[in-house]
């Protein structure tokens, strides 16, 4: 009986190991489990040994991670102009906030040659940024509906107003570089106006 009893409860808990849902990147993290007068060490490769590039306070929040090493135990960050590593086991993911259209709260999508950047509004707008101009624009249609927005997973449509023509916009998931440095970026954009191509962040 107590065979059959190991055997029942092993085949539950890889069920429910197999049901569980996998984390998608990028997210936003907490430290957490770091001493007041200490801090997380950010280190150049996923292992306890290598080069300390940066640092991150005891209390940080709004720590965006990319994705983990192969065994998840360490998690890919940004730390100044590279991106780097901290232990996972001092992290927490945060409730996850949205805007009215769906998206993330905080979510800014930028490029370079020439410098741009593009925040969205709860009215349905989005703002746009040069360094000679800011410009705000109407969304003419969004998918999917706000209420099933997961941008991390499938990416993102938008239609906005412009001239001489509305543009139709993607966010997507994946790997982005800005060209001008070595961090690391879990989304990017692109348009057909020009096209216009950047890298999206989520603070």
């Amino acid at each position: 009986m107590r065979s059959i009893l190991s055997v029942f409860f092993s085949i539950v808990a890889i069920s429910a190991a197999a049901d569980s849902i996998a984390p998608t990147f990028p997210a936003l993290y907490s430290v957490t489990g770091v001493e007041a007068d200490d801090h997380l060490n950010i280190r150049a490769a996923p292992d306890g040994v290598s080069e300390i590039i940066g640092q991150l306070a005891n209390d940080a929040t709004d720590v965006e991670v990319f994705a983990l090493s192969r065994k998840g135990q360490w998690a890919l960050l940004n730390s100044g102009e590279t991106s780097g590593w901290v232990a996972l086991r001092f992290l927490v993911p945060q409730p996850e906030s949205r805007n009215a259209l769906g998206l993330p709260n905080g979510l800014v999508c930028s490029g370079t040659e020439p410098f741009w950047d593009m925040r969205f509004l709860d009215e349905g707008a989005l703002t746009l940024r040069t360094p000679e101009t800011e410009t705000q624009h109407a969304l003419v249609s969004t998918a999917p509906s706000a209420d099933y927005v997961r941008i991390a997973e499938t990416g993102y449509r938008f239609v906005w107003q412009s001239e001489p023509g509305d543009v139709t916009a993607h966010i997507l998931p994946g790997h982005c570089s800005d060209g001008m440095s070595d961090r690391t970026y879990g989304l990017h954009y692109i348009d057909n106006q020009g096209p216009r191509v950047g890298c999206c962040s989520l603070r």
